[in-house]
């Protein structure tokens, strides 16, 4: 499980990458807490450098927390 913290602060900003991370990870494998701002990722794979790609492309900015 990957955790990143970002720079969300509406639903609208995750209009752009919902798709994206339903493509790459499947509907059910990423959460996005609006309480917190962070973005929880299931992969059995690497995949910080894309998941912070994605977000930095659509206007967001993201921290993979360790």
């Amino acid at each position: 499980m990957l955790v990143f913290k970002t720079s969300v602060q509406k639903r609208i900003d995750l209009i752009s990458v919902k798709p994206v991370l339903n493509l790459l990870f499947g509907k059910k494998n990423w959460l996005f807490t609006f309480e917190d701002k962070l973005l929880k990722v299931a992969s059995t794979v690497p995949c910080a450098d894309i998941v912070e790609f994605i977000l930095a492309e659509n206007g967001v900015e993201c921290v993979e927390l360790t």
